[in-house]
């Protein structure tokens, strides 16, 4: 007899903890997915659409864009950094896919041509105010 109460105890415990743990598992699941979604975007904005104006990775809906996300997530899931995924797709693509240019020897005057244009345009404004 007190067997039985033994087992039906452990039994109480099993059904009980198998009961709580499911979505313990579950939330951890969802937690899981929501930080690779978060990843995902976090690259995805980095990255420009190749077939649309302007859009990032993210924002678009095109082909390109959905593949690239695939990619993106599939790699994520290897673990492989995100670094690492953004400098793979610029070697594919080239600096075109980047949403910031790098600043290389040849895009100096990308990078310093606006700061160069506001001054000139400050010291012509301030000129012309002094006559």
């Amino acid at each position: 007899m007190h067997k039985k109460n033994n087992l039906s105890k452990i039994f109480f415990f099993i059904s009980f903890f198998l009961v709580f743990s499911a979505p313990l598992a579950h939330s951890a699941s969802e937690n899981n997915e929501s930080s690779l979604s978060k990843s995902i975007m976090e690259i995805a904005v980095e990255l420009k659409c190749l077939e649309c104006e302007g859009q990032n990775v993210y924002e678009s809906n095109s082909n390109f864009s959905q593949s690239i996300k695939a990619y993106i997530s599939e790699e994520l899931t290897k673990g492989t950094g995100s670094s690492d995924i953004i400098n793979d797709l610029h070697q594919k693509y080239g600096d075109e896919i980047l949403m910031t240019p790098p600043v290389q020897a040849n895009t100096y005057v990308l990078w310093i041509l606006p700061f160069f244009l506001l001054s000139l345009g400050f010291v012509i404004f301030f000129f012309k105010l002094r006559k």
